[in-house]
């Protein structure tokens, strides 16, 4: 009986999820037109123009949300932290070395670093190593493949471009990354691929007409 209430509780969660995302989609229509964005929407950005990045505080900050949360929120960029060089973040960095220049996780101390983190610390070594193991076999099949996957290819499941790399659409119709994705992200610059699948963070109100550009699927996804 207790999992049968658990199940039932659980999809009318669910569902009241859903109607809010729904109301919230509307009301975003309403206000600023039918070109306003969705929450966890789908965009296709090229990676190579993305370089600066925003952190959970920034966007805190300006919404009031967590990151993730804030995903289709129409601000004033004015009201925004000014963003910071995306080469400034270690991960970035990490990644370019080792998938560009070849050098290896025990070369660059990134075991390390992870364990001195608060998200890794109480992880064993062996754990760690695992996980970079997985982000290099990430890192063939995708340049096996020639793209980045969505979110629903990877989970059918999947709500849209839920927990996908967060990009933030700017004032000048830019996008800025948003601290979700880092390890994809630097997949997708290494390789070079021309675009990549991401879930729209913030946009400038200003900046509509731009996401036409972000909605448009490339062909080698078709």
């Amino acid at each position: 009986m207790k999992k049968i209430l658990k199940k039932i509780y659980r999809k009318t969660q669910s569902l009241f999820k859903r109607i809010r995302i729904f109301f919230k989609d509307i009301g975003n229509k309403l206000k600023y037109g039918p070109a306003a964005p969705v929450y966890m929407e789908l965009i296709w950005v090229d990676p190579g123009e993305i370089t600066t990045a925003l952190g959970k505080s920034e966007v805190l900050e300006a919404t009031g949300m967590h990151r993730n949360r804030a995903s289709g929120v129409v601000v004033d960029w004015k009201s925004v932290a000014e963003p910071y060089p995306l080469e400034d973040e270690f991960r970035i960095r990490y990644c370019h070395m080792h998938w560009v220049e070849g050098k290896s996780w025990e070369e660059l101390g990134v075991f390390q670093h992870m364990q001195q983190t608060r998200k890794y610390g109480n992880w064993p070594l062996s754990k760690i190593k695992a996980r970079f193991e997985m982000l290099d076999r990430a890192y063939q099949e995708t340049k096996k493949l020639g793209r980045l996957k969505t979110r629903k290819e990877m989970d059918p499941g999947n709500f849209r471009e839920k927990d996908g790399i967060l990009v933030h659409i700017d004032d000048r119709g830019k996008p800025v990354f948003g601290g979700n994705g880092f390890h994809r992200l630097s997949i997708s610059k290494a390789l070079q691929l021309e675009k990549i699948p991401a879930c729209v963070g913030m946009v400038d109100k200003g900046a509509m007409d731009h996401l036409k550009k972000y909605r448009q699927k490339p062909n080698s996804f078709n």
